[in-house]
């Protein structure tokens, strides 16, 4: 599976904020949304397997291997002799083998491809999974759920996964919080026993693993989409939702800084109808209060489904702010996390 990534971040360390000597977040070691185990050293990747892999996605791409560069990369244990990628109708080896996750980066695309390999790079083989995350940052993922207090069942699985680059709060900031503008390789994923749903947050070996209590559901089944651009409304939109229909038509209300609500109702492009009211100064700042209190931005990039897929035509909801976007649908609403509800309510 493709998944874009901004290599420049990957290779630069950003100024620290404006604060004086900010320092990484850190979370308790006895606290529910970190995990404890012990710190590893992260293992070089060998020169073999790294010009190797570049060397495939060069030919496969065929553009110069100069162009792509090396992303994130972990020591794995593959689960049988096609380092879990086989086949249908492929006869692989049922013996663990040990070898290596690599990540390679297109620098001219920004466009990313897992390669897994076996330790000696005989074996390398491009991943078409839905998900690459790490089977050791996943295992470390389950250790950390099932000694939480969270009370998983047995059954865990991953329902979702993708890359992400972290500031120091791992994309976890409080209100008011600052967070040292440093970037850190990991993942995001989505876990499930099967009824409730568990977003983590983690660094790329697995050593910090964090929950996002927030975003995670009691019911509504999340999948990720791309995280928001924070230019995306423009400077003058505080908030703004769109509702879209099976029908095609699509509505959009949009508040502004100049206390002016704005309806649009149009149907593939065409404005069908829009209207302007004026809010008040203290409705904007009630919903601003609500957003931070509710750590609106821990929902940024995730998309809420029914947990029982009936009502196809439900409208499909997109909420909006300069730090977050989420999408769930209306039949749902209903299953999905209490802070998210209670946007929902002062919005409406």
């Amino acid at each position: 599976m493709i998944h874009r990534i901004t290599f420049s971040l990957l290779s630069t360390v950003l100024l620290l904020s404006c604060s004086t000597n900010p320092q990484p977040v850190s979370t308790p070691a006895n606290s529910p949304d970190t995990t404890t185990v012990a710190e590893t050293p992260d293992q070089p990747l060998p020169d073999t397997i790294s010009n190797q892999v570049q060397v495939a996605l060069a030919d496969r791409l065929n553009v110069a291997v100069e162009q792509l560069a090396i992303g994130r990369h972990s020591r794995e244990t593959w689960s049988d002799g096609c380092l879990g990628l086989g086949g249908p109708a492929e006869s692989c080896l049922a013996a663990l083998t040990e070898g290596w996750q690599v990540e390679v980066i297109d620098t001219q695309s920004d466009k990313s491809y897992f390669y897994r390999t076996d330790l000696s790079g005989d074996q390398i083989r491009l991943s078409s999974l839905e998900n690459n995350l790490p089977p050791s940052i996943r295992d470390r993922i389950f250790e950390t759920a099932r000694s939480s207090g969270l009370k998983p069942s047995e059954s865990l699985g991953i329902i979702d996964a993708d890359p992400q680059t972290w500031n120091g709060c791992y994309g976890l900031a409080d209100p008011n919080q600052l967070c040292t503008e440093i970037a850190i390789l990991g993942w995001r994923a989505i876990i499930s026993d099967g009824v409730q749903y568990w977003i983590y947050h983690t660094d790329n070996s697995g050593d910090t693993i964090r929950l996002n209590e927030t975003a995670s559901s009691p019911g509504a089944v999340p999948r990720f989409i791309p995280m928001v651009n924070p230019r995306m409304l423009g400077d003058e939109t505080v908030f703004q939702s769109t509702i879209s229909h099976e029908s095609g038509e699509q509505e959009t209300l949009m508040l502004e800084n100049d206390e002016r609500l704005i309806y649009i109702q149009e149907r593939d492009g065409e404005v069908m109808n829009r209207e302007t009211e004026a809010v008040s100064q203290s409705q904007i700042q009630a919903l601003l209060r609500q957003l931070e209190q509710s750590n609106f931005s821990h929902f940024d990039g995730i998309r809420y489904q029914p947990p029982v897929p009936d009502d196809a035509d439900a409208p499909r909801v997109k909420l909006s702010a300069r730090y977050g976007t989420v999408e769930y649908s209306k039949s749902s609403v209903e299953a999905l996390p209490t802070e998210l509800q209670a946007v929902i309510q002062e919005w409406g």
